[in-house]
């Protein structure tokens, strides 16, 4: 079944996107941004059939049968609605929304229509990430210990950029802090204690976020950091071993060592083209099964990683403009 593709948005994660896309031979239908020359770059880059200098022009377009959405995060939910309501299937970037009463509007939605919807979370869909976990749980290091997973960097980016302004649901826990807590829900599951502190940048996002997720037998020590180089791997310790992950969130490797950290087994599974293209084809395959939702990425489990970020705000005090204070009730765990 040819699932034809309409991009929202012609940043650099959509380039990506073109990229696996085009790499799988998947039809890119239609770009949209609101730049209309950035549109046409992208259209002529990737060989994309159709591109429209505003949104709603694209999803008028009766040939889009599926919406990429890659805008900033702050802007997911109104632009997830404006496809649902055009009827358009819809894959969307992580943070899928800014909270978890958006996410549960989303998806009412689609429901009520019959539209597949899907987080964007490639990191899921990895082969390696897949295997590694399936080597942990089947208990190759034993019982699980700990887990401390860090994606921090040093953005240059003006204060102005997406990643320091609240508007656009900027921040170090959308943006890269959903990497570290994946990882641990995918090992561990859901918490059943969280600790976080934040420091905060000029613009008043979090810049850097430190977080402990606690286990009844295990504990995830978790950072995050758009203001400071601060590693990039993830480190699974059990009573018999050790697994190392260089880059977890976009990874070809693990490696599973001994409690001295000798390595026993090396696990390689090289990306076909840059690693979106498994999301990719999860959606069409769900799209032509007629499902609502991928049992890879299911809506449960974005509603609970958005759960665990609002409590983790909360624990902050930190919401972003035009969030009500009652998406803060019940969050204690």
């Amino acid at each position: 079944m040819e699932i034809r593709f309409g991009i929202l948005g012609a940043g650099k994660i959509a380039q990506k996107f073109c990229e696996a896309a085009n790499g799988i031979g998947v039809k890119l239908q239609a770009v949209a941004s609101r730049d209309r020359s950035r549109a046409l770059t992208f259209q002529e880059r990737y060989g994309i059939a159709t591109m429209y200098g505003s949104y709603g022009e694209m999803l008028a377009d009766p040939d889009v049968d599926c919406v990429y959405v890659a805008t900033p995060h702050g802007l997911h939910y109104e632009h997830m609605l404006a496809c649902l309501r055009a009827r358009k299937h819809v894959l969307c970037e992580k943070a899928f929304t800014l909270n978890r009463p958006q996410a549960e509007e989303v998806f009412a939605i689609a429901r009520e229509n019959g539209l597949f919807v899907m987080e964007a979370m490639w990191t899921r869909f990895l082969p390696a990430v897949q295997e590694a976990c399936r080597s942990v749980k089947s208990g190759e290091i034993g019982s699980l210990i700990s887990l401390e997973a860090r994606f921090a960097f040093r953005s240059t980016n003006p204060p102005e950029d997406r990643l320091f302004n609240p508007a656009l649901g900027g921040g170090a826990l959308l943006d890269v802090g959903v990497y570290p807590i994946t990882l641990a829900n995918l090992v561990f599951g859901v918490p059943n204690r969280i600790t976080a502190k934040a420091r905060f940048t000029a613009t008043g996002v979090d810049g850097t976020a430190k977080i402990v997720y606690d286990y009844p037998d295990a504990k995830a020590v978790l950072f995050a950091s758009i203001e400071e180089d601060g590693g990039r791997e993830a480190k699974i310790v059990g009573t018999e071993g050790v697994v190392r992950i260089p880059g977890f969130w976009a990874t070809e490797t693990a490696t599973l060592c001994d409690l001295k950290g000798q390595p026993l087994r090396t696990i390689t599974l090289p990306h076909r083209v840059n690693g979106m293209e498994y999301e990719i084809e999860e959606t069409i395959r769900c799209i032509a099964e007629h499902r609502l939702e991928s049992p890879i990425m299911p809506w449960s489990e974005t509603l609970e990683i958005l759960a665990q970020t609002d409590q983790i705000r909360s624990l902050w005090g930190f919401r972003y403009p035009g969030e009500n204070q009652s998406i803060f009730v019940d969050l204690k765990r």
